[in-house]
């Protein structure tokens, strides 16, 4: 099937520095849970965004030393040499569908907690931090903003080493660079603080040496939070924000400017559930940037719909199609626009269930998309199912989200399904869930799975079928998968009791 050609604006190629990407999407910076230590994962998880169709695909931060020890959290790093190895795999295996590869180079500043290496971070200011616990920084001198400044530089040319195309000096979310530029963090005194020059000063010649030590070999990008969303006492979008892109585009160092908003400690207002948040929401923050910066800008904003992403790049509004979150719900949402298969799209339903399993210091997961991170560990593939020989049949009893993934995968498999469900529709809990104020995004799971199961001939749906264990047992089918899902427990039994709480009562 043709593309739309109302979608060609999003398979253009663009020019970034000395590097050129095929089409203008682009999965930013994002956690996975892999970093630099499980490089098979982390190869194949961002190589299925790769083939998949993204132009351009980024590590997550990456450690730019063992003074910016990533514990507890699984962050990426590139200290040494075994550094480089791991993430070199990455790096081809993106070369190989002819996706650029970027790396965001990262020091948290007064947040790093260092609980491995047991360095005394260094910050703008000596504080504590609002991100990691029991963790005091120290106020880095003169020489120590200088050594800094060279491990940014040690780290890119590492960066170059691995094969990245395009390098960040990463300062959103409240890290180190946005630490010295916010008022909030820096109270220095020196050339380093005070007046909105000096607040610059430390990012803009990180920047600026960076820069001159990759030289052509990969393209400068900076990833700035253009609004913190603190008022005046930090970065704010058309104040400090506005001055600093314009700043570093008057000298002319950056290729690439990757936009959004907040600290790490208000991580929510950039990655917004869809429960609060809608597509595109930043586009306040982050409109009139492009015309400031005179380089290709990224913006996110959620976006699923190609609709949505056409109007972004037709208005202006930016250059490229920035995305974490629907990257990792559908790896194939540019193949399928670009095979006119919008019906395909596996939209993101902005749950956050990534954010929230990887900050609880796990792999991270998808509701929407059962294989993400397993494609290496277990070679799962979203869109390849292997066939079955003699495949025979299956009962499925229950269709919620497990039941429906089923049905449609083991009929992607060949198997004669039959997919029984008691209620008159299929979709399970979420077909309460969707109700709640701000929930309607999530019926995407059902609607999804719907129509993925009305394409395959294979798969049976019957709904109003209340089966027994008898009914199960005498159906017919070859093999049986149970997917009832739970009920809430309606007498009080949790972990703490280990028992029914007397006097409650939920079942009315």
């Amino acid at each position: 099937m043709a593309r739309d050609q109302k979608y060609d604006v999003l398979f253009e190629p663009i020019q970034i520095g000395p590097k050129t990407m095929k089409n203008r999407f682009y999965q930013v910076p994002h956690c996975n849970g892999a970093g630099s230590e499980r490089p098979g994962t982390q190869a194949a998880f961002r190589g299925m965004k790769a083939e998949g169709g993204w132009g351009g695909i980024c590590t997550e931060a990456c450690s730019i030393d063992h003074q910016a020890d990533t514990s507890p959290s699984v962050l990426a790093s590139l200290w040494d040499e075994g550094d480089v190895i791991n993430l070199r795999h990455m790096c081809d295996t993106l070369h190989k569908w002819g996706a650029l590869a970027g790396v965001e180079l990262w020091h948290m500043g007064a947040a790093t907690a260092n609980l491995e290496t047991r360095a005394a971070p260094s910050s703008p200011t000596q504080s504590t931090s609002d991100w990691s616990i029991a963790t005091y920084s120290h106020e880095a001198d003169e020489y120590e903003i200088a050594e800094l400044q060279d491990r940014y530089v040690e780290a890119a040319k590492r960066a170059v080493q691995a094969g990245f195309d395009i390098v960040y000096v990463y300062g959103s979310h409240g890290v180190l660079p946005v630490q010295f530029l916010s008022r909030f963090h820096n109270n220095r005194t020196d050339k380093y603080g005070g007046s909105f020059e000096n607040r610059a000063r430390f990012w803009m010649e990180t920047i600026e040496k960076v820069k001159h030590g990759i030289n052509d070999d990969a393209a400068l990008c900076v990833r700035i939070s253009v609004d913190q969303v603190m008022g005046p006492d930090g970065v704010q979008a058309q104040d400090d924000g506005i001055k600093f892109v314009k700043l570093a585009t008057e000298r002319g160092l950056v290729d690439l400017w990757d936009l959004n908003i907040s600290t790490f400690a208000e991580w929510g207002e950039d990655a917004g559930p869809s429960r609060f948040y809608k597509s595109n929401h930043q586009a306040p923050f982050t409109r009139g940037f492009k015309e400031a910066a005179n380089v290709p800008v990224i913006n996110v904003g959620r976006f699923t719909s190609p609709d949505d992403m056409a109007q972004v790049i037709n208005s202006g509004q930016a250059d490229i199609i920035g995305a974490a979150r629907p990257s990792i719900a559908d790896p194939f949402l540019p193949r399928k626009i670009d095979e006119g298969r919008t019906d395909d799209i596996r939209e993101c339903i902005g749950c956050n269930i990534c954010i929230s399993r990887w900050e609880r210091g796990a792999a991270m997961v998808c509701t929407q998309n059962a294989t993400a991170n397993e494609e290496y560990r277990r070679g799962w593939h979203p869109e390849e199912f292997d066939q079955v020989e003699d495949a025979g049949s299956v009962l499925v009893v229950g269709a919620g989200p497990a039941g429906m993934e089923c049905a449609r995968v083991l009929g992607m498999r060949g198997y004669d399904v039959h997919l029984c469900e008691s209620e008159n529709e299929i979709g399970g809990h979420v077909r309460d869930l969707v109700r709640y104020p701000g929930m309607a995004e999530w019926g995407r799971i059902t609607s999804y799975g719907k129509g993925q199961i009305d394409k395959l001939k294979n798969v049976e749906v019957h709904t109003s079928t209340l089966l027994d264990t008898d009914d199960v047992l005498n159906y017919g089918a070859d093999k049986v998968v149970l997917c009832t899902g739970s009920r809430w427990a309606i007498d009080g039994f949790s972990h703490v009791s280990m028992a029914p709480v007397p006097g409650i009562d939920a079942s009315a």
